[in-house]
Formats: C-alpha cells, sequence, structure tokens
C-alpha cells in the first residue's frame, strides 16, 4: 500500500471514530506506549471491518483483502466474497462459503472479501433462550444482554432450531448491480429440525453508512452442509454467547462502486429482509 493512501486510512478512520464516540486501542500512536500484552488485549477487543455497508449496497463487490490477512483480525465473523459469491460465515477461525446453490465449502486463505466484520470472539454473557417463534421475538430476547447502546456485540447462539430460513445470492458479473438489484436473484433455503450456530453482529444507531445498525446474522449447520443469510428463525430452546466490544477499526477498499444509493436505510431493509 502506497504511504499516502495508509496515511488516507488512518486519518478517515479517525474522523469515524470520533464522530461514533468510539474509543479505539489500535493506532500508531497506541502502538508506541502499549506493551505486548495491552496491544493483544486491545485486539481482541476491537471490531475489524473491511469496507463499508454503503459500499457494498452500491455494487463494490470487488475483493480487496485476502481471509489469510483478515484472521489476523478475528476468528468469527460475518460477510461476503468477492463478485458477492453468496454468504460468509467465520467460525472457530475458519471461513464458509454457502452458495447460492446451497451447498457450503470452507474457504482457503487466498480468496478475497469485498467486505467483512471479525473479531476475537470473548465471551462476556451468556444467557439461556427459551421457546422462540421468529427472529423478531429473538432479537428482543437479545436486547436484554446490549447494556451499551454505545457499543458492539457479536454473537454466537448454538442449538436445534425447528426452523430455519436463510438465502444466498450467486456471483455477481461486472458491471455489477447495486446490491438490492443482485438479491433478487438470491436462493432461498428453508432448513427444519437443524443443528447448528447463528453467528451475528449488533451494531449501534450511529454506525449508519459503515454497517448495518441493529441486528445481522448467518447461519452454519454443525456439520457445515447448510447455511446462509439469516431471514427467520424458531426453537424450543438454544445457548446465546455474547461478546461486549467497544474498539473499532475499519480499512477502506480502494475500489469505487459504480453504482449509487441515495437512501441507505429502505437499501438495506430491501436486502437484509
Amino acid at each position: 500500500m502506497k504511504n499516502e493512501e495508509r496515511v488516507m486510512k488512518i486519518k478517515i478512520t479517525a474522523i469515524v471514530l470520533s464522530v461514533l464516540g468510539i474509543v479505539t486501542l489500535a493506532g500508531c500512536a497506541a502502538a508506541t506506549t502499549n506493551t505486548s500484552s495491552e496491544a493483544a488485549a486491545a485486539k481482541e477487543e476491537t471490531l475489524f471491518q473491511a469496507s463499508t455497508i454503503n459500499s457494498l449496497l452500491a455494487g463494490n463487490y470487488d475483493g480487496f483483502m485476502t481471509f489469510g490477512e483478515l484472521k489476523q483480525h478475528g476468528d468469527v465473523g460475518i460477510g461476503t466474497f468477492n463478485a458477492l459469491d453468496g454468504e460468509l460465515v467465520m467460525i472457530d477461525n475458519t471461513v464458509y462459503k454457502v452458495k447460492a446453490s446451497g451447498a457450503v465449502e470452507e474457504v482457503p486463505d487466498t480468496d478475497t472479501t469485498p467486505f467483512a466484520a471479525v473479531t476475537y470472539f470473548d465471551e462476556d454473557a451468556t444467557k439461556s433462550l427459551g421457546p422462540t417463534a421468529s427472529l423478531e421475538a429473538l432479537e428482543q430476547e437479545l436486547d436484554k444482554m446490549i447494556t451499551d447502546p454505545k457499543a458492539f456485540y457479536v454473537f454466537r447462539i448454538d442449538g436445534t432450531f425447528n426452523t430455519i430460513k436463510a438465502r444466498s445470492v450467486p456471483s455477481q458479473i461486472k458491471p455489477y448491480p447495486v446490491l438490492s438489484e443482485a438479491v433478487k436473484n438470491q436462493s432461498i433455503f428453508d432448513y427444519q429440525k437443524i443443528s447448528g450456530t447463528l453467528v451475528g453482529l449488533w451494531c449501534p444507531a450511529d454506525i449508519g453508512g459503515l454497517n448495518v445498525k441493529g441486528y445481522h446474522f448467518h447461519f452454519i449447520a454443525d456439520d457445515r452442509s447448510k447455511g446462509g443469510h439469516l431471514l427467520d428463525v424458531s426453537f424450543d430452546s438454544a445457548t446465546a454467547f455474547v461478546d461486549q466490544t467497544d474498539g473499532f477499526f475499519m480499512t477502506l477498499s480502494p475500489s469505487t462502486p459504480e453504482g449509487t444509493v441515495t437512501d441507505a436505510d429502505s437499501a438495506i431493509d430491501a436486502v437484509e429482509k
């Protein structure tokens, strides 16, 4: 990376963090004063993000960060792949791709992502969940685990689910369409009585433009044969683990999207549901 590009990224990140009122422990100045143990702790308490949701909404699907690089910043997360080729689930430091065909494959470190958010999962709280009839009901229950509206929360929910409704999208061809157009060709998967894990992220309202405000979940089956972006869910019981993360660090994509999005909130609603 050229020096001027690196400086620009650092400046933009600093501005973003200032606007959000979020304290970051990742930075050049901090690195000169922190001990190695403090630096490691800071890294574990940081949500690392590649690119912005607005860039993805506008059709910027060019992968620019390898998964080998991404794994240096976390072991759990969600995102997508170069050319929007499927739904990304990172769990236990392994990246899985849920393709539009429904097939799931482990992804090599050399593949790339245009958008992802990851952290080193460090469980802060656990909650046993009772009968839950919908994704909306699940989110209402998880709201009780969110104690700081300015922090980020990464969820891992393990269970045997009565129903899972998920989706994936096919690889796109240039010139890339905006995301709301791309998902019109999505594949919908309906699973019953399936054991697996929901990997999810909750972002504060101030994150608008950078990531999805509120909840965003992906699913992966225990046998790693099924998964996708979560649209709905029901279960009798499950266990939720949450990692509250106060730090945020983002690196921008070097590509410029060809499309434009004038109403990001409406565009997110269109692609998330």
